[in-house]
């Protein structure tokens, strides 16, 4: 009985130990980033006494699953957010916005037309023209550092990517050889792991499955980024339709890479700075370079038909650049393309100059003998015909190309970084054409500059002002809605991370109480053993 009972007591005892070891464990790792909280499993011995069956970790992986899915949708939004609300508060700011310059160069007009021989007015005018040229150019400095830090970030990001899928292969690996060595699970390494894919998801949403104890995880359109023990990394690679532009890549063949579609990188801080360059920056700085443009090409235009105080014709008044020619990285050796921005025009029935600009990136393409233009902002495609002189023409914009071979191909940027080149090409105020072409002191085509602020100078774009005012409101409308996704994205992964910490979380409070409970039990037990002992002793010395 003795002897029975001694032995129930040290099982008992070692079973407290290890309960006491976990019990500590949990409270030492209280704070530790991905922790589960480990329970000790006990099983009553046939012959008496305890013995620890397992010691698990409480986790319930699809809740654990959907929280990490939300928590890349959150950083996602996040990084979006971030960026959209520095455009916005650049185009809303009343005092420093394009809005109050136009306002002031369009009143100047108005202050040489009511005098129209007063020099002090010309170079008012002059003056107000060359600080709405700055702010354009500021502007899109702003727009295309913002562009340079996305092209940077995404080498930042697809590094650390790397870095994690290169971490949960080495852990696959760790676990899969512990498990075999000892039997057991390896409860830190797991931790590890699923640490490890959460990190993964807020640097891009990824797909996750387990097989046979191993973690496979790969993107959205199925590219594995981890397999077992191997990983595949990714690569940031400049666009071989537009250098000038960094894609994310993955190697398809030694030495061979291609470009992920970026509608399959969704999620995290990549998913959010390729949301934000697409849907937000790159339109931004289309649609200002296409008021740039239109403004410098109507003026131009309308210029031109008056006279200046020395009787000479009107000149040009801005300067402007050339739209955008990119040439894929396959070309054949002597294509080329040159576009330029045809003249603003009066159409039927109209008084003023317009444009025809739409503000959207193109690409031109030589299939089959046949020109082929893609609008890549809607996905329309028109076949152009050159003309007797090799030129095609197409929304205020001309094409001349030489020496393309089939599947030649450019990328044309009309506008997307014009409002760079943007400037005051005259010098004097005398310059300024203010008369008709009959009389250079009378004030009509000064008048008609004018009115250009309130004619649809940009065509279906409206006027100038319409123009800016739209693009303020888009900018503004897209900054509240990613907001208010992002606030109830961050209210559904507070829900989820409560959830989930109700059931892996340690709580210090509980632990406490388990930790008395379970030293009372090794007291008992202990007391067990004492009680086996005199009674041994006892029965011993029975003479």
């Amino acid at each position: 009985m003795a002897s029975s009972m001694l032995s129930i007591g040290v099982s008992g005892l070692q079973a407290a130990q290890t309960a006491l070891a976990t019990n500590s464990n949990n409270i030492a790792n209280v704070y530790t980033p991905g922790y589960s909280r480990e329970t000790v499993e006990l099983n009553g011995n046939s012959g008496g006494g305890v013995s620890v069956a397992s010691i698990s970790r409480q986790t319930d992986s699809y809740l654990s699953a959907q929280l990490d899915s939300a928590m890349s949708a959150s950083t996602a939004l996040e990084t979006h957010e971030a960026n959209i609300s520095q455009i916005d508060n650049l185009l809303a700011d009343d005092e420093a916005g394009l809005a109050p310059l136009m306002q002031e160069f369009f009143g100047a007009i108005e202050g040489v037309a009511s005098q129209p021989s007063d020099p002090a007015a010309r170079e008012s005018l002059l003056g107000s023209a060359e600080s709405l040229a700055g702010q354009l150019n500021a502007f899109s400095a702003y727009l295309d550092d913002m562009d340079s830090a996305v092209n940077s970030q995404l080498g930042d990001v697809v590094g650390d990517i790397n870095t994690a899928t290169s971490q949960i292969a080495s852990l696959n690996e760790q676990i899969s050889l512990t498990r075999a060595r000892t039997g057991e699970e390896p409860l830190g390494l797991l931790d590890q792991r699923d640490q490890a894919v959460t990190d993964l998801q807020t640097l891009v949403g990824v797909e996750v499955q387990e097989q046979d104890g191993r973690l496979s995880v790969s993107l959205g359109n199925g590219q594995l980024l981890v397999n077992g023990s191997s990983n595949y990394e990714l690569a940031v690679e400049p666009d071989p339709q537009d250098m000038s532009r960094s894609v994310v890549t993955y190697s398809v063949a030694p030495g061979v890479t291609s470009a992920i579609d970026e509608a399959q990188l969704e999620g995290g801080t990549l998913g959010g700075l390729l949301s934000f360059r697409a849907d937000s920056l790159e339109p931004t700085q289309n649609q200002l370079g296409q008021l740039a443009a239109g403004l410098a090409l109507t003026f131009n235009a309308q210029h031109a038909d008056g006279v200046d105080a020395n009787g000479n014709a009107g000149s040009d008044f801005f300067t402007l650049g050339d739209p955008e020619v990119l040439p894929a990285s396959g070309n054949a050796a002597g294509a080329d393309l040159e576009v330029t921005f045809a003249p603003a025009t009066q159409q039927e029935g109209d008084d003023f100059y317009s444009v025809a600009l739409t503000g959207d990136d193109y690409r031109l393409s030589l299939e089959g003998g046949t020109y082929q233009l893609e609008n890549l902002s809607s996905g329309a495609v028109q076949t152009l015909t050159p003309d007797s002189e090799g030129v095609m023409r197409q929304d205020g914009l001309v094409f001349t190309a030489t020496g393309m071979a089939d599947g030649d191909s450019f990328t044309i940027q009309p506008t997307r970084n014009i409002a760079d080149t943007f400037g005051v090409a005259i010098d004097e105020g005398a310059e300024i054409a203010v008369g008709s072409s009959d009389a250079s002191l009378d004030n009509r085509n000064i008048l008609a500059l004018q009115s250009l602020q309130s004619s649809d100078a940009l065509g279906s774009a409206g006027s100038f002002n319409d123009h800016y005012a739209s693009l303020v409101s888009q900018v503004g409308k897209q900054t509240r809605q990613v907001q208010v996704n992002l606030e109830a994205q961050q209210g559904l992964t507070e829900q989820l991370s409560a959830a989930d910490q109700s059931i892996s979380g340690v709580n210090l409070d509980e632990e406490a109480a388990d930790l008395i409970r379970y030293q009372q039990y090794y007291q008992a037990n202990a007391q067990v053993i004492q009680t086996a002992s005199t009674v041994l002793d006892t029965i011993l010395n029975i003479r």
